[in-house]
């Protein structure tokens, strides 16, 4: 377990217990994080604001029966994505067409992070073109492995797919990427931790 998960692992502990400034602790370091990928569903600010703030508060009702989590980042970008969804679904949308037809928005952008590394401009916007093109599941799946750094099965959970879907849904991506790149391929795996503004 990484340093972070071990203070967050403490910090859950104490918020499940009733300390508040534990629960603060939480709500500051993982709004912003929450903030990033909820505004990829819904460009509505005020609407992912309002479901950031139903999940912390949902949170803290239930604090005595939320179960015990060694990955809070995990359990937290899971609880937004379902609230973002239930909240699509409350407007008549049904929940199938919701999982099939949402909206996932990133757009990666690795020249900024790249230019102290001297990496050829136009290997960088060719990377970027080929990302943007993906669908929106690719990109959903990238942006989790590579940017919040979520396994498999981690993403299998917050995306509700099985983790099979999960590993076709990122080779596609690989796959895609490999075959249009016409640089050198362990080039473009580095940068995939890089990849997003």
């Amino acid at each position: 377990m990484k340093a972070e998960q071990i203070d967050d692992a403490l910090l859950w502990q104490r918020f499940r217990s009733g300390d508040s400034v534990a629960f603060d602790q939480l709500v500051q370091a993982y709004y912003p994080i929450l903030f990033r990928y909820g505004i990829r569903f819904d460009p509505d600010e005020e609407y992912i604001k309002d479901c950031i703030q139903d999940v912390f508060v949902e949170l803290w009702q239930r604090r005595q029966t939320v179960r015990e989590t060694g990955f809070v980042k995990f359990y937290l970008l899971k609880s937004l994505r379902r609230r973002i969804f239930r909240g699509k679904a409350k407007w008549g949308t049904n929940w199938e067409s919701i999982q099939e037809n949402y909206l996932f928005e990133v757009e990666f952008s690795i020249e900024n992070q790249l230019i102290t590394q001297e990496i050829a401009h136009d290997q960088v916007r060719q990377l970027e073109t080929l990302l943007n093109q993906l669908s929106k599941r690719q990109k959903e799946v990238i942006f989790l492995k590579f940017y919040q750094g979520l396994t498999h099965e981690q993403i299998a959970e917050v995306m509700v797919l099985n983790r099979q879907s999960v590993y076709n849904i990122l080779h596609e991506a690989l796959q895609k990427l490999r075959n249009a790149w016409q640089g050198d391929m362990a080039f473009s795996v580095a940068l995939l931790s890089l990849l997003v503004r």
